[in-house]
């Protein structure tokens, strides 16, 4: 059976799952893995993050191997390999082609880098160019950063998914969708920028041909395929990051199609045809990994990460404590709001103060909350922040969407689903595979393997979804509490702690 195997970088973990060219998932393995983590001391309360890439290769590589043999997959059958990532993420490489640094997303080693780039560019320009506003954490700023601390010249700039291509099959090339996310790409015309890199005297060279996701960059080589347990030879397509593969592995790919990815963090992508900016310079944009379309983006913040840590407060005990949790929280709500993780996107307002909360009423004997009624807080929480960031979205895009795709983790929430649904009032389409960032990254592949005429055609083929109608009684009813939940929280961003 033709068979997709996709290589996943996450912020948390590696991953590696296998797909059919119809998009059943046929096997996963994931494996986290542990940053080196240091303390600024120009800048007390930015954190450096490092990786080791050899330890990551390795873990990517045992993923990989473990999956093939749980699918019982020969090598023969594999088709297609491609690689996606966190985004911002990147490696830099010597003249050999030996990486000199890696480091995650979270990396804010170039925070007054980042400052010099506003103060030499302008918030304005930068965001024209490139979609993004603050730099903090992009490789622009750290990759002035390390031109300052360390005398090795970098050759080649890398984001983390055109790393994992190169070290699949030695090919040094880039894509637009995490391109985007480097603070060096003209989102615009899906290209380097050339203004930027004469402003800051970054050698051309340094970055990778721009390909666009899903086409051929090689083939696997002996090392690679070795530690794989592959076939040299075995053909290795373009990938792209993460939450743009996820929106094609949700079915989101034509104009006006919305989507939350519910994982770790929460963003939600709109596509549109030609290239959107937010007036007010907040909201990101970017390049889909589709050829012809581009994303504008508002995030949620912290869901999944936020709702663990809930779990590991509230839910003791239980075989399946996510089972659990939702059964638990399928109580009426009276009053309880929380402000623990879902936030409106807003890059004016980066505080580490903003506190955090659970309002309710005053916990007299009678009236003292209980553990489900927390847990369905939480869960109303990301339903009124998914609706919040939805207004700034439609304003850009100037149309409201028919309908809203979910996926991830925690779309598996059934509860949480319907809650989407009455309180957004629209319907949500829900993908069945909640690996959609791997099966996204798994149609790239097929398409460059010809199983699929084109990206369109692949998503028809290898997305399903479940649809969820809101209850229009309980949307009237979440009118009210989603006003009370505003109210607080624009006097909650008020206060610091």
């Amino acid at each position: 059976m033709p068979t997709l195997l996709v290589l996943d970088a996450g912020t948390g973990g590696a991953k590696c799952a296998l797909f059919d060219v119809e998009g059943r998932l046929q096997a996963l393995r994931r494996q986290a893995w542990d940053y080196q983590v240091w303390a600024n001391p120009d800048v007390p309360f930015v954190r450096e993050y490092s990786f080791d890439p050899e330890a990551f290769w390795s873990i990517l590589c045992s993923c990989a191997r473990r999956a093939l043999a749980d699918a019982g997959v020969p090598p023969s059958d594999v088709i297609g390999v491609a690689a996606t990532s966190q985004r911002e993420g990147c490696v830099f490489l010597d003249a050999d082609g030996v990486e000199i640094y890696a480091g995650p997303n979270l990396d804010a080693r170039g925070f007054l880098e980042g400052l010099e780039v506003l103060g030499r560019l302008g918030v304005e320009r930068l965001y024209e160019i490139t979609g993004h506003s603050a730099p903090f954490i992009f490789p622009l700023a750290r990759y002035l950063w390390f031109r300052k601390h360390d005398t090795r010249p970098v050759a080649h700039l890398l984001m983390i998914n055109d790393w994992m291509t190169y070290r699949l099959c030695g090919a040094r090339c880039s894509e637009p969708s995490n391109g985007t996310e480097s603070m060096l790409f003209d989102f615009r015309a899906r290209r380097w920028s050339s203004e930027i890199l004469d402003k800051f005297e970054i050698p051309a060279d340094a970055l990778a041909p721009v390909l666009e996701c899903g086409q051929r960059a090689g083939a696997l080589g002996d090392a690679a395929a070795a530690a794989i347990g592959l076939d040299a030879g075995t053909p290795v397509f373009v990938g792209g990051a993460d939450t743009q593969c996820a929106l094609l592995g949700a079915g989101a790919v034509e104009a006006g199609d919305t989507a939350v990815i519910l994982g770790t963090t929460a963003p939600i992508q709109a596509v549109v045809t030609r290239p959107m900016l937010d007036p007010a310079s907040n909201l990101w944009a970017g390049c889909h990994v589709v050829p012809d379309r581009w994303v504008i983006e508002a995030n949620v913040g912290s869901t999944g990460d936020a709702y663990r840590w809930l779990l590991d407060l509230l839910v003791h005990g239980a075989e399946d404590r996510y089972a659990r949790a939702e059964e638990m929280a399928r109580v009426e709500r009276d009053g309880t709001y929380t402000f623990i993780g879902p936030r409106i996107f807003d890059l004016t307002k980066l505080r580490p103060d903003v506190p955090g909360g659970i309002f309710f009423r005053f916990p007299t004997m009678q009236l003292r909350p209980q553990a489900g009624e927390l847990l369905r807080a939480f869960l109303e929480s990301i339903a009124f922040a998914v609706r919040a960031n939805l207004a700034p979205l439609t304003a850009v895009t100037g149309a409201a969407p028919k309908h809203l795709i979910a996926s991830g983790g925690m779309s598996r929430n059934h509860l949480l689903m319907q809650i989407l649904a009455d309180v957004t009032g629209l319907p949500v389409q829900r993908a069945r595979e909640e690996e959609s960032t791997g099966l996204g990254c798994a149609m790239l592949a097929a398409t460059g393997a010809g199983a699929h005429p084109d990206l369109r055609s692949a998503a028809a083929a290898m997305c399903r979804h479940d649809r969820v109608e809101p209850n229009h009684d309980r949307a009237a009813r979440y009118e009210a509490a989603f006003a009370k939940w505003r109210e607080l929280y624009d006097n909650l961003d008020t206060l610091s702690v």
